[in-house]
């Protein structure tokens, strides 16, 4: 099917176009001067193109929370920004491009970022539900995971830290803090290393381990069931 534009609505396109490439123009003027100017010309820019960055990064990146996008969009502002001072912005090139790239490129790092997150909180669910494997709590463990309730064991999790002690609590603290990922028993080790001085085997983080999740499993069961 085609499309056809009437007369009146070419001209308001064309006016737009020019519109737009006369204010880029100007921007690009103003990040080449005062600090006051360089603010100014950022102002410019976000009011004509924040809606149109929010509604590309809608169409593209409908997973991510409004929030989210909403950030990648204010990033791509204070990036040309810094561009500017830094020297580093070619000011033959329209900034419309960059603005949409750089939008894009940060909406991208937040999609990571949260399967990242996903997996670890995953990985943690899986942990415990090995605890609880063969309990009384099996089934309920199961309907956690199908409500998709592992993020709340995370946040439980680094609750749970400050009841333990000792080397309980030092595994448990390394293992809440790298949230969202998600560490071997000998990265854990070798962090605790880091952090205490304290040699700890895989098999010692192991059985600290067991011992601290062998509790958690007991709050889990009051909190979320």
């Amino acid at each position: 099917m085609t499309t056809r534009w009437d007369s009146g609505e070419i001209e308001r396109m064309l006016a737009q176009t020019l519109n737009d490439e006369e204010l880029d123009l100007q921007a690009r003027i103003g990040l080449l001067g005062t600090p006051q100017e360089q603010e100014d010309a950022i102002l410019l820019l976000f009011d004509r193109f924040r809606r149109p960055l929010m509604s590309f990064l809608a169409d593209l990146f409908a997973d991510l929370d409004p929030d989210e996008r909403a950030s990648a969009v204010h990033d791509s502002f204070r990036t040309v920004l810094k561009m500017s001072t830094d020297g580093e912005l070619d000011p033959d090139k329209p900034l419309t491009g960059l603005l949409f790239t750089v939008a894009k490129r940060r909406a991208i790092d937040a999609r990571r970022k949260n399967s990242r997150r996903i997996r670890a909180e995953r990985a943690l669910a899986e942990e415990v539900g090995g605890y609880l494997a063969g309990t009384e709590t099996g089934r309920d463990w199961k309907l956690v995971v199908t409500l998709e309730k592992a993020a709340q064991v995370g946040d439980e999790l680094r609750r749970f830290v400050g009841t333990l002690k000792g080397r309980q609590r030092r595994v448990a603290s390394v293992m809440a803090d790298f949230l969202p990922d998600w560490l071997t028993n000998q990265e854990i080790a070798q962090e605790v290393f880091d952090r205490t001085g304290e040699r700890m085997t895989t098999m010692e983080v192991k059985g600290a381990k067991n011992a601290l999740m062998a509790k958690f499993r007991e709050i889990l069961k009051h909190e979320l069931f």
